[in-house]
């Protein structure tokens, strides 16, 4: 997510402008303002002669290089050293890169660039602020009431807490979540209370409302008796979530079934996203529904994975995994076969990956929350480079 800053994006052409559009209404620029302008450089520089600059400056500029240059120079005259700058232009020229990167630009795009090209340069000057790196948060869906998406959630928690050795909160975010009886605990606290606290909850809050069932593995569990008057609202349910993000890192997200504003808020904020899916058709329907609503909702992200679970290991099913990659124009993450051990496992209080680790279910679980894990995306980022005109103040000292 980024910060609340202001940005400023200067364009000559129209593809620009559309670009900019785009970003400014993605999830991930929910808290930041921008503002396209009609120009370039010398637009940019007219405009801060009168007015305070941005956090950051985006210039479209197709001008010779000795010219840019000194647009740059002139720029910097009208800004203060914590304004950083992203250049776009139509030079594909690594020299030149290297050359504005030392004089202090963030950034060098080359054109044509998409607006997730322009969104990552973004992040990657803004998105390091915090000092300890953000989780990665995973969510998950059922395209159908019973379709066993919260016992793919509590599976992938166990697995990506035990095999990947890494911090994992499961948030129970269903009202009626089964959680603490899947992993055998009784907590008077949890995901309302988090919810209650509002903009008021810290990491040191969450952790206090977490049932840690082991180093890796907390429980964010649902209430023993629901609150039916309580209806989360949007940003206490951002907030959870980045003050989750903050404290694990990996968070998973149990999410029941059906399309709600908090719903919908908990699915922006989420890196990826699981529907799953029963192989029957009112769930195919569902599930292409959700797709394309996720898909508006989220526009500049890969579509969610789909799992399709609990399928027959003998017989035809009514639905199967090439009729949904068929009319969903996709192929299934997972195929999770039926094992009536699954019961039996919640019943003793435990999850599949752990109670029968060497059954064909089981490895299909622990196979598809290593895929939904990736790589390691919280580490190995590069540090958040330094304001554009600290650099050339420091050129110019020297």
């Amino acid at each position: 997510m980024l910060p609340r800053i202001r940005i400023d994006v200067f364009v000559g052409s129209g593809e620009l402008g559309t670009v900019a559009d785009h970003v400014a209404r993605d999830r991930r620029a929910v808290r930041t303002q921008i503002e396209v302008h009609q120009g370039g450089f010398q637009e940019a520089i007219a405009r801060y002669r009168d007015h305070s600059p941005p956090n950051l400056i985006v210039v479209e500029d197709h001008g010779a290089p000795d010219t840019l240059e000194w647009n740059i120079e002139a720029l910097a005259e009208c800004c203060p050293p914590t304004t950083h700058l992203i250049v776009i232009g139509s030079r594909n020229d690594i020299a030149l890169y290297r050359r504005l990167t030392q004089i202090g630009v963030s950034d060098y795009l080359v054109q044509p660039i998409r607006p997730l090209d322009l969104l990552d340069s973004i992040v990657s000057i803004f998105g390091e602020a915090e000092d300890k790196e953000l989780g990665l948060v995973l969510a998950f869906v059922g395209t159908r009431g019973g379709s066993g998406a919260s016992t793919i959630a509590h599976n992938v928690a166990a697995t990506i807490g035990k095999s990947l050795h890494a911090t994992t909160l499961l948030i129970d975010a269903d009202l009626f979540g089964t959680a603490a009886l899947q992993f055998d605990f009784t907590k008077p606290q949890g995901f309302l209370d988090a919810i209650r606290e509002g903009e008021n909850l810290d990491k040191e809050m969450l952790d206090r409302l977490i049932h840690w069932r082991d180093k890796q593995l907390g429980i964010l569990a649902a209430p023993d008796r629901p609150d039916g008057n309580l209806t989360p609202d949007t940003a206490s349910l951002r907030h959870l979530v980045e003050q989750a993000r903050r404290l694990t890192q990996f968070v998973i997200l149990d999410l029941p079934h059906g399309w709600t504003p908090w719903i919908a808020e908990a699915l922006s904020a989420s890196d990826r996203i699981a529907l799953v899916a029963t192989p029957d058709l009112p769930s195919l329907r569902n599930c292409r529904a959700l797709t394309d609503m996720i898909r508006k909702l989220r526009p500049n992200d890969a579509p969610p994975e789909i799992v399709l679970n609990r399928m027959p290991t003998r017989g035809k099913p009514p639905v199967s995994a090439a009729d949904y990659e068929r009319i969903l124009g996709r192929r299934m993450a997972a195929v999770i076969p039926y094992d009536a051990a699954t019961a039996e496992a919640e019943m003793s209080g435990r999850v599949l990956v752990e109670d029968t680790p060497r059954s064909a279910t089981a490895a299909a679980l622990g196979a598809f929350a290593k895929q939904m894990a990736g790589r390691d995306e919280t580490t190995g980022r590069k540090a958040a480079p330094k304001g554009l005109f600290k650099r050339l103040l420091g050129r110019a000292a020297g």
